[in-house]
């Protein structure tokens, strides 16, 4: 963990797994966080806010079982390689996808940057070794929906 010099706690957690699909089945499904509620269990809602595909601005009201309602808004998007969500609050985080070919199917690197502000400082050491777990989890989700979703048109 670091701290800034305007006192935001900051701290990475980086993550990579290999799914045998192609970059764009995985950018396609993945990218839209509307379908975490699918795979995430600790995804409790997830609301699109924003018209059309999903792109660059489109925003979210997101609800997982660690913390209070957030908004998230695409602030990257280049399909099939890379994607950026951004939340704030008194936690909050800029998650970077990134997906390159690999063996059989795509690496996905997921690499959050968690900060924390205000209260949210004294509390948030044990915030991130909880994610850290979660986050191993989560990526292990993703890929199995991944793998065993046969037609993600209609996922």
């Amino acid at each position: 963990m670091t701290t800034w010099k305007d006192g935001v706690v900051a701290a990475v957690i980086e993550n990579t797994v290999e799914i045998a699909r192609s970059s764009e089945d995985v950018f396609d499904y993945l990218s839209d966080q509307g379908h975490e509620i699918d795979w995430n269990p600790d995804c409790v809602s997830m609301r699109k806010l924003t018209d059309g595909p999903v792109g660059i601005g489109t925003r979210f009201r997101a609800k997982w079982k660690q913390g209070p309602v957030v908004f998230t808004e695409v602030t990257a998007y280049e399909r099939p390689r890379s994607w950026t969500y951004v939340n704030g609050g008194s936690i909050g985080c800029v998650l970077t996808v990134t997906l390159e070919p690999a063996s059989g199917g795509t690496r996905l690197t997921s690499r959050g940057v968690w900060s924390a502000n205000g209260l949210a400082r004294l509390f948030f050491p044990v915030f991130i070794r909880i994610m850290r777990k979660a986050a191993v989890q989560v990526m292990a989700n993703a890929r199995r929906a991944m793998e065993e979703c046969r037609d993600l048109a209609t996922a």
